[in-house]
């Protein structure tokens, strides 16, 4: 509806069970260690130039990777790695962030907001709470107006014979600062939620993204109470002030190997907005199937396992369309040249031979010409500025077997590792030529170095070591290191998932401002949509978290009570994630219980 000022209202009045002004962000609080427990606290990041203490509380506030500094000027990080310019016998001071997260664990969301406070009063949800979106942008209200309602379908779950009620909460003002509903690399997801007592609660973001996220955590701060009938937020007043750490916050899925319904896509992107994921990394084709129908290349999809398992590109549409609704961008990967033995079933001219069929032959035009016209029509379907053109596990026996193949290479003088580097180089400058810059696995970095251009990203799984490299060149960089962040990986517990810090050996704030995050890898030999979320969740939220929540934020004890409740918001919201205790994933609970005791 329209307000007297021209402002768009969009008004989603919710049946529950029977204007204020934006927060400013709190100021860092530091506490001062004195004796020998001053001693061993963190290890230097570099000195400040200072020794004014409100100074260097300024300076500190600024870099992420700063845990306190000692009043000798020295910045520190990482407090639990070791002891240096540790000789504060003479007087010297240490001052440490305060750890907010004992207070905003109380409240039991997930990812841990960077700044929460709260007080101690219960507030029900009036009968008719009303979610109020002030936009001037039609597209705005409606985008708000679908997330607003289908919240409210996951947070009132049960019927109740309680009575209308209009006391307590009774709705919340969305304020949407831009009307652009631009999802991207750069999109700004900061949001601040303010519920009081009584009355209006109020969320305030720059984009209907951030927006989402504040009602999300709003959602997980509802209860329903068994004695009223009613819905219920706890200690209140709330004021949360939050943003992510990280830009690029991700799960891969793998359906080549094996094929996921579109239901399990569309479910997974769904279960990656509740831990404030944001990248669904679709590695959409592999070796052992191509379950792609393209209109101008109707013959790849000859490569699926069968008609039944297959993606059309109306259904490809649709699922970047709902994951946009969810706040999550899809970057397709097709992995060239290698890990790409499935095309050639519909072209075998782009294949070295019958007999040996990978990598692609870099030998022939058309080889080119086939990744030409894919990602000319992709970008018609995926809408991210960003595809991922592999370039891993490249095993080049084929090309050297082939004799057409080995006599081109002989006639251009190159080696195996030339007509690698020839084959990236040209998908590469395809990509950039149709407006898609490129994503690539570590293994270009470390053959070919700095050659590509600067915009380029490179996705770390063999070592977590090489991030440093990547960015001390200048490049950006995503962490997936397959030690620690390979769901596919059962025996890695969620508090190694926690433990991985993507600034792990990075102390150059310049530098780390090139690690733009990471995403947890679903490779799918071993899942199909059986047990596909009983193996992502809930390890996937303990690096949703890490991905998110301040640098400081590393105790598993507190984390777990809240991964607890996480995971049964999860299975209540339908997605089947695995017990907490588990010691390896994807097992089931080992005896009844409680879904929070599991």
């Amino acid at each position: 509806m329209m307000g007297a000022t021209g402002v768009l209202l969009a008004v989603v009045c919710l049946a529950v069970g029977a204007g204020a002004t934006p927060l400013a962000p709190k100021s860092e609080h530091y506490t001062r260690v004195e004796g020998a427990d001053a001693t061993c606290h963190g290890a230097d990041l570099h000195h400040a130039g200072t020794t004014d203490i409100d100074k260097l509380k300024e300076l500190c506030s600024r870099n992420e990777a700063c845990v306190g500094f000692n009043s000798r000027g020295m910045l520190k990080q990482d407090a639990s790695i070791g002891c240096q310019d540790n000789d504060l016998s003479d007087g010297a001071e240490l001052y440490l962030r305060a750890d907010e997260s004992a207070a905003a664990d109380q409240i039991g969301v997930v990812p841990l907001p960077i700044s929460a406070s709260q007080g101690t009063t219960a507030v029900s949800l009036a009968s008719q709470f009303l979610f109020m979106t002030k936009t001037t942008s039609d597209d705005v209200r409606e985008f708000m107006g679908t997330v607003a309602a289908d919240y409210f379908k996951l947070m009132m779950t049960h019927k109740s014979k309680a009575g209308n009620s209009t006391s307590g909460l009774t709705g919340m003002n969305i304020i949407v600062t831009s009307t652009s509903l631009d999802l991207s690399l750069s999109t700004d997801e900061s949001y601040t939620l303010n519920i009081p007592s009584e009355g209006l609660a109020t969320l305030t973001a720059p984009t209907v993204f951030g927006a989402r996220h504040g009602i999300e955590t709003f959602s997980q701060l509802v209860n329903f109470d068994l004695d009223s009938g009613r819905y219920m937020v706890a200690n209140t007043p709330i004021e949360i002030t939050d943003k992510p750490r990280f830009s690029h916050r991700g799960i891969l899925l793998d359906t080549s190997r094996h094929y996921h319904s579109i239901d399990t896509v569309k479910r997974l992107i769904r279960s990656l907005g509740h831990a404030k994921l944001n990248v669904f990394h679709w590695h959409i084709v592999d070796d052992q199937s191509f379950p792609l129908q393209l209109n101008t290349l109707p013959d790849l999809v000859k490569g699926a396992y069968t008609p039944d398992e297959i993606y059309t590109a109306e259904d490809v549409m649709d699922i970047v369309a709902y994951a946009k609704l969810h706040g999550v961008r899809v970057i397709p990967e097709f992995d060239t040249p290698g890990h790409a033995t499935s095309w050639c079933t519909g072209h075998p001219e782009i294949c070295p031979s019958a007999s040996c069929r990978g990598p692609l032959n870099p030998a022939t035009n058309a080889t080119f010409d086939v990744i030409g016209k894919l990602i000319s029509e992709c970008k018609t379907l995926f809408t991210d500025e960003y595809f991922h053109l592999g370039g891993d596990e490249v095993h080049a026996s084929c090309w050297n077997s082939t004799a057409s193949i080995a006599s081109w290479m002989k006639e251009k003088g190159f080696s195996t590792e030339d007509a690698y580097k020839y084959f990236v180089a040209i998908t590469h400058a395809t990509a950039r030529s149709l407006g898609r810059k490129s994503i690539h696995w570590e293994e270009v970095f470390n053959h070919f170095g700095g050659e590509l251009d600067k915009d380029t990203i490179f996705q770390v799984w063999l070592s977590h070591a090489t991030a440093a490299k990547i960015v001390a060149d200048g490049y950006q960089c995503i962490l997936s290191n397959s030690d620690v962040w390979y769901l596919d990986h059962l025996t890695v517990t969620w508090q190694q998932f926690y433990a991985n810090d993507p600034y792990m050996g990075i102390t150059n704030p310049t530098q780390q401002k090139l690690i733009l995050g990471g995403e947890t890898c679903m490779w799918s030999e071993t899942v199909d949509d059986s047990d596909v979320f009983n193996t992502v969740w809930p390890r996937a939220a303990a690096a949703a978290e890490r991905l998110w929540s301040a640098a400081t934020v590393k105790d598993t004890d507190m984390f777990e009570k809240r991964l607890h409740v996480f995971r049964c918001l999860l299975t209540r919201r339908g997605i089947g994630a695995a017990a907490v205790n588990n010691k390896k994933a994807r097992m089931p609970p080992p005896q009844p219980g409680s879904c929070y005791s599991q």
